[in-house]
């Protein structure tokens, strides 16, 4: 080995070149949203410069396309970032498109780009948000090849129709060929003209009609605050049974009209869901005829009022299985329309009945809402359920509205897998006609009104795929997936929940069962699952008691829990999030998510155990090669004490301990290699792991500890290994210098700044002078760390007292002193402290290597200096170091006149 690779064996690497030469793609985000750093692969990926975006705020350097009015690139990425700041937890975002800038040089404009990203924050000592990691993956040519995969697809199909279809006539229009090529060109010609003419106008109609649900779906977003901030005080107030009556006329009208203004915007935002296909569908067994009569009450005032004939027909019982509240809107908004246009003393008509759909009797249930108003002209009664249509064209309105109310009936039928349509009504008005099928399909997920399951009959599935799940209220032992496959525990006292959650999660895992929650701590105890789903209410002991038995325990305590409730309960959740449970679920679910959720919580299990695994191994090895080394160690001591002993050969005794020294060098030198080839992968392998912990979910507070200790000690081991390597090197005199002209003040500084926090946790006071100029041409890495294991030393042996720090300069050389007021040196120590190994107390009072002032003095005499110590035991020591400017005899000299 060299002296340039001895010295650059003890530096710290440099995180910043790492971090810009690392593969992926990571941009680096203060609080403020601005680039702070950037990795090449980055700017490669971005086609952008390092220096014109640092400092930049990233949706500056990174805005929408403008040529895309769909764009949602920057308010995707925002809204993500928002939440890691609020949430201080990290965030993966789906595939976004997200259109690049090209450089000038290239030709400008946007290149069409496809992303993964993940948004991962780095919390300060605060606990606050220091910085945001933005890590993304550049999944552009896997959409396109999807997209290229498609479209040849439908272009081969299409010829080879076009093929099949053109060899059948080839023969009986051979003749006719030529005269109608001619005018079939001219007819394409003109049909592909009128043709990209109505491509462009559906396109710009269609982005026109997009810009304008997005729109009203912000307002709407907007609106909804300050109407809540106006409806809760005039409600207050409203009910405040002192106010005058006058006042409360008036108050109640603000109030009428605030809610009427609410259900326009409710409106607007359930058509912007819709759009979006954000809008949630559960099917609840309820009393359809029920839930029409409820609904049609709250319009018999307003009947009254009118002076208006309203007839309800339904019969008294009509089961169904239908989303209550799509249901619920589908009669408001019909009999809000019915209202409408009827003139007072008219006469509204709402009748339901159940007929038979696929020969199963009550499978569909047919609702009808009429008028005597004015009608829907035939050639609107399609245009009608179209967004924000009115039937009024004229610009005097008679009748309020958005024109959004039947359109949402018909978008909340169709989800329902109904229709509707308009008629006329035999009253003379408008006959609005709902068919909704009132059953299940096979494989969808009915729930109760309380949110849980109702049982339905079996999905048809193969023998070899059924899961066995009990339905008693006896614990079952673990079926379902393969034994290679995690084990979940599924706690529910439900027998039909617990059927239906065990069935959801058997095609991918085994799965034991219990039925109250001391059954699950037993059932816990003794398999030992890879993730627990349990519900909050169950007789025994209850879910959160559960968490806190499991979390009591070492054999469970970090063991994920998924909990499940009907209850939306902030508190609660909250409650149970501390007690430590991994994830919270509200009923009623689907099973897509209830999956995806203990995927999660057992991939967070398996890392953590791969983890333990890693550790155990990495200490095992360590521990033998400590075994090893002190195995050596204690046959050199043997050899050397033989060797002494032979006094009547002492030239030979000589000769052997010289020998084993050197051995002994090598040995160290070996074993403190041998020691840094597993500790950084070990440390490498442990950040990767911590990072995958925290991209699977929140941390067990005790397995977080148990992380950061492991880095604790692996990052000491390599600082004493660094130590012992270092010893052994400059003991075999390869110690190579690398000068360069600096200010050993502003190194000082520099280092003192350093220690100061470390300082500050061991009680003590860093205090800095400087006098004189203070440059010269010195290895800068070794005096670095001559002040470095100086105040180490001091800091150590401080007792807790102020530490100071004097450079000073002595015409051509300059003097580093370091002074503590701790324990102090033995005036027959002053000399053996500055040997290899040696220390001035024993090692169990305060550790370490006893190398640190034996590197100091050897990197001293490099340079041509020295180091002395003045001390009185009790009274604290100060250690000075001189060290000449330049190499040369007029700096030798002064060293040697130095005090």
């Amino acid at each position: 080995m060299t002296g340039s690779g001895s010295s650059a064996a003890g530096l710290s690497p440099d995180f910043r070149a790492l971090f810009e030469a690392a593969p992926g793609l990571y941009l680096v985000l203060d609080p403020a949203l601005r680039i702070v750093a950037v990795s090449e692969a980055y700017l490669r990926a971005t086609m952008t410069q390092r220096d014109a975006i640092l400092g930049r705020g990233i949706f500056d350097v990174f805005p929408d396309n403008p040529d895309d009015p769909a764009a949602t690139g920057v308010a995707n990425l925002r809204a993500s970032l928002e939440r890691v700041l609020a949430n201080a937890a990290p965030d993966s975002m789906a595939v976004q498109k997200y259109d690049i800038r090209r450089p000038a040089e290239e030709g400008g404009g946007f290149e069409e780009r496809f992303w993964s990203p993940v948004n991962s924050p780095v919390l300060g000592p605060d606990g606050r948000v220091s910085y945001i990691i933005h890590r993304v993956e550049d999944v552009t040519e896997f959409v396109r090849l999807r997209r290229r995969g498609t479209e040849q697809e439908r272009v081969a199909d299409e010829l080879r129709v076009r093929a099949e279809r053109m060899e059948g006539e080839i023969f009986l229009r051979a003749g006719e060929l030529q005269e109608a090529n001619a005018r079939l060109r001219a007819s394409n010609d003109e049909l592909a003209r009128r043709e990209r003419e109505l491509e462009r106008v559906y396109e710009r109609l269609h982005r026109l009609d997009r810009m304008k649900t997005q729109f009203f779906a912000n307002v709407s977003h907007e609106l909804r605050t300050p109407l809540t901030l106006i409806l809760c005080p005039v409600q207050k107030l409203v009910r405040d049974a002192g106010r005058p009556d006058a006042e409360r006329t008036e108050l109640e009208v603000v109030e009428r009209n605030a809610r009427l203004l609410l259900g326009h915007v409710n409106d607007l935002l359930d058509v912007a869901r819709l759009e979006a296909g954000r809008m949630a569908f559960v099917r609840v067994r309820t009393d359809v005829a029920q839930l029409v009569r409820q609904t049609a009450a709250n319009f018999e005032s307003l009947a009254a009022e009118r002076r208006c004939a309203f007839v309800l027909e339904a019969p008294d019982f009509a089961p169904g299985e239908v989303d209550a509240d799509k249901a619920r809107r589908i009669v408001m908004n019909l009999l809000s329309n019915a209202f409408k246009f009827t003139p007072p003393g008219g006469s509204v008509r709402c009748s339901l009945r159940l007929a038979p759909e696929r020969g199963v009797a009550g499978g569909r249930a047919i609702l009808e809402v009429a008028d005597s108003g004015p009608g829907i002209p035939a050639h609107l009664r399609e245009a009608v359920f179209e967004r924000f249509f009115q039937v009024e064209e004229s610009s005097v309105r008679h009748h309020e509205g958005t024109g959004l109310g039947l359109a949402i009936v018909k978008d909340f039928a169709e989800l329902h897998g109904g229709s509707v349509r308009a008629g006329a009504a035999v009253e003379g008005g408008a006959l609005l006609t709902v068919e909704l099928p009132v059953r299940a399909a096979p494989g969808e997920v009915v729930v109760d009104a309380e949110g849980m399951p109702v049982p339905g009959p079996e999905p048809a599935i193969g023998a070899a795929d059924r899961a066995p799940i009990r339905g008693s209220e006896a614990p079952a032992a673990p079926t379902g997936a393969g034994p290679e496959r995690p084990l979940v525990l599924v706690v529910e006292d439900n027998p039909d929940m617990n059927r239906f959650v065990a069935q959801a999660l058997g095609a991918a895992f085994r799965v034991a069962t219990a039925f109250d929650g001391a059954q699950g701590l037993e059932q816990a105890l003794a398999l030992r699952p890879d993730a627990i789903v349990c519900d909050v209410m169950m007789p025994r002991m209850s879910g959160e008691q559960l968490v806190r038995e499991l979390r009591a325990r070492a054999e469970t305590e970090t063991v994920p829990v998924l909990v499940l409730s009907a209850k939306a309960d902030d508190d609660a959740r909250v409650r149970l999030l501390r007690e430590g449970a991994g994830d919270y679920l509200l009923k009623p679910f689907g099973v897509g998510e209830l999956c995806a959720r203990v995927e999660n919580l057992v991939a967070s299990t398996a890392a953590r155990r791969v983890l333990q695994r890693e550790l155990a191994s990495r200490e095992a090895g360590l521990a033998a090669l400590a075994a090893e080394i002190s195995a050596r160690k204690r046959e050199l001591e043997h050899a050397l004490a033989a060797a002494v002993r032979e006094g009547e050969r002492a030239e030979r005794a000589h000769l052997l301990a010289m020998e084993a020294v050197r051995l002994r060098d090598e040995f160290l030198v070996v074993a403190s290699h041998e020691l840094k080839t597993p500790l950084t992968p070990l440390q490498l392998q442990l950040d990767g792991l911590r990072r995958a912990l925290e991209r699977a979910g929140p941390m067990a507070p005790g397995l977080a500890a148990r992380v950061d200790a492991a880095a604790r000690q692996v990052a000491r081991l390599g600082r004493l290994v660094n130590e012992l390597l270092q010893g052994a090197m400059l003991a075999g005199g390869r110690l190579a210098l690398e000068r360069e002209e600096f200010d050993l003040g502003e190194a000082a500084g520099a280092m003192v700044e350093r220690l100061r926090d470390e300082a500050v946790r061991g009680g003590c006071e860093l205090r800095l002078s400087c006098e004189g100029p203070l440059a010269g041409r010195w290895d800068r890495v070794r005096v670095e760390q001559v002040l470095a294991n100086l105040l180490s030393n001091a800091l150590k042996y401080g007792a807790g007292r102020p530490v100071d720090v004097g450079i000073r300069a002595i015409d051509s050389a300059v003097a580093i002193s370091v002074a503590d007021r701790g324990i102090g040196i033995a005036p027959e120590d002053a000399e053996r402290i500055f040997g290899r190994f040696e220390r001035a107390v024993p090692v169990h009072h305060y550790g370490g290597l006893g190398l640190g002032l034996f590197v100091v003095r050897r990197i001293a005499e490099a340079h041509g200096g020295r180091v002395t110590v003045s001390s009185r035991p009790g009274e604290g020591a100060q250690f000075t170091v001189v060290l000449p400017r330049y190499v040369g005899a007029a700096a030798a000299d002064e060293v040697r006149a130095a005090p």
